[in-house]
């Protein structure tokens, strides 16, 4: 077995998050959120360091639910003919919509090492698509006009495909 490091844990956490609600789970809890000093063997898996310091754990899942956040409710949802042909084993993806009928589409791939390279096809053309790393951040990292398909290159993160909702309906 290899050693768990701070950037594994954190990746491995966010894949379980998705993993779980993709499953339909309401609820799913991590046993640290901040590190125990008067544990052996807990002092690297909170999402916060003893002094509260954020790891990259917590760092990672709040880029993620801050580009996913959404107050309001959504009375029927939408449709997006999207596809992934060829998908990996190892490439999930998830569908979320937010109220104002932006569609959220979180593509992640569970690769331990390397990447894989994948064709999101969006059914047909939007205006304005954007690419979010969560990573990286909250802003987005990419942004495609016109965008019928987008080609990602998966590694051990997810993606946030952005579709707004004056692109998104219909």
């Amino acid at each position: 077995g290899g050693v768990i490091t701070e950037n594994i844990h954190a990746l491995n956490l966010l894949s379980m998050y998705l993993d779980q609600f993709k499953r339909g789970w309401s609820d799913t809890d991590v046993y640290l959120l901040r590190d125990r000093s008067d544990e052996a063997g807990n002092q690297q898996y909170g999402f916060y360091k003893p002094d509260y310091a954020p790891r990259k754990a917590a760092v990672f899942l709040h880029n993620l639910t801050s580009v996913l956040a959404d107050h309001g409710s959504l009375k029927t949802p939408g449709r997006l003919g999207y596809s992934v042909p060829n998908e990996p084993a190892t490439v999930h993806d998830l569908l979320l919509q937010k109220s104002n009928g932006a569609f959220e589409l979180v593509v992640w791939n569970e690769q331990i090492t390397g990447t894989s390279t994948v064709r999101v096809n969006l059914g047909r053309a939007y205006p304005l698509v954007k690419v979010y790393d969560p990573t990286v951040g909250t802003a987005p990292m990419r942004t495609v006009r016109n965008a019928v398909s987008l080609t990602l290159t998966l590694s051990d993160h997810p993606m946030v495909i952005e579709i707004p909702a004056s692109a998104g309906r219909g």
